[in-house]
């Protein structure tokens, strides 16, 4: 088969490549990748854990080969859960399996999804529902991140709740935010372009380098950079919760007046890491195409033979970019 391989920091290549076979997994096409903006950390700052390496953890394929005794027939189209736990550690035997202190990856410890086929297990199959599109399957992965995000607290019906960070988790998680019962929901970000995008989605929109003047019952920080984890304190409201999404880029280092603030307000902080196939991408998979708008989200569509030059382009801010799909 064929993939695209990282080949070493910044170098991709599109050429064939050996598909292993996993006695007992499903052999799978895929259908559809995004591009997620860890892949550009992974592929082109020295992030990968070994080379060469196929990319891609968020996808979509359809069964191509079933195993003995397997559930799903050839031609059924799923969205692929890309950790897997070792079903042994602390954390995998309370059911905690996101946490689970030594799992491989489909996409970063092992190869993934930017690629013509893979094999995958049952376990992490999950069959797609009627109307919904392989590119809304393949974006099951952060949305699902989304859902983590955002459904670990209370959130009052009606409450006033704000996200910092106008990438696709953040405008997922707005909207889910929104499904939640949230009366208004803000996206904060540097970018104008990101914050005219998110007003077309239907959220409010404010510039997040100058600051946020009101202040909200629940915030999500989706950045992961010092600065917008103390703007998400600065505007959370007294008894408020801030939730933390992005991975960080940088140190936090808390002033005194800072620190003093989250104890005078009693803020509660909710942190999360990846998600679960059940509720986060069951739910996922219940919601999209419906009140969860997916498809909006996707900016552009590119044969996976030209990835190489979607990553450029992505790269070197040419034009606007929310999700990027990559397709067979």
């Amino acid at each position: 088969m064929k993939a695209l391989i990282l080949e070493e920091n910044g170098k991709l290549a599109w050429r064939e490549h050996e598909l292993r076979r996993v006695d007992g997994w499903y052999r799978m096409r895929v259908a559809a990748a995004g591009i997620c903006g860890s892949d550009l950390g992974r592929g082109f700052k020295g992030g990968a854990y070994h080379y060469p390496l196929v990319m891609g953890h968020e996808f979509s394929a359809v069964v191509e080969e079933t195993p003995a005794g397997g559930r799903y027939a050839p031609g059924t189209l799923a969205a692929v859960y890309p950790l897997l736990p070792c079903g042994k550690c602390a954390a995998c035997s309370k059911g905690h399996i996101q946490l689970c202190a030594h799992y491989d990856y489909f996409g970063s410890r092992r190869d993934g999804a930017f690629a013509e086929e893979l094999y995958v297990p049952e376990s992490h199959v999950i069959p797609v529902p009627a109307g919904v599109t392989a590119e809304e399957a393949a974006m099951t992965e952060p949305a699902a991140v989304a859902y983590h995000g955002t459904h670990g607290f209370e959130l009052e019906k009606g409450g006033r709740a704000l996200v910092i960070g106008g990438g696709p988790i953040g405008l997922i998680a707005a909207q889910w935010l929104r499904i939640r019962g949230a009366g208004e929901v803000t996206v904060a970000d540097i970018d104008p372009a990101k914050q005219a995008f998110a007003r077309r989605l239907g959220f409010d929109a404010v510039d997040s380098g100058k600051g946020v003047s009101q202040e909200f019952d629940v915030v999500i920080e989706a950045c992961g950079l010092a600065a917008t984890r103390t703007l998400a304190v600065e505007c959370c409201a007294r008894k408020g919760v801030v939730s933390f999404i992005g991975n960080p880029a940088d140190d936090w280092l808390l002033p005194k007046p800072l620190f003093s603030s989250i104890l005078r307000k009693e803020l509660s902080f909710h942190g999360n890491w990846n998600s679960v196939p059940n509720p986060d991408w069951c739910q996922v998979l219940a919601h999209a195409g419906k009140d969860l708008n997916l498809r909006d989200l996707v900016t552009a569509r590119v044969p996976m033979a030209d990835g190489a030059s979607a990553f450029a382009r992505i790269l070197a801010r040419e034009g606007f970019h929310c999700k990027t799909i990559l397709t067979p």
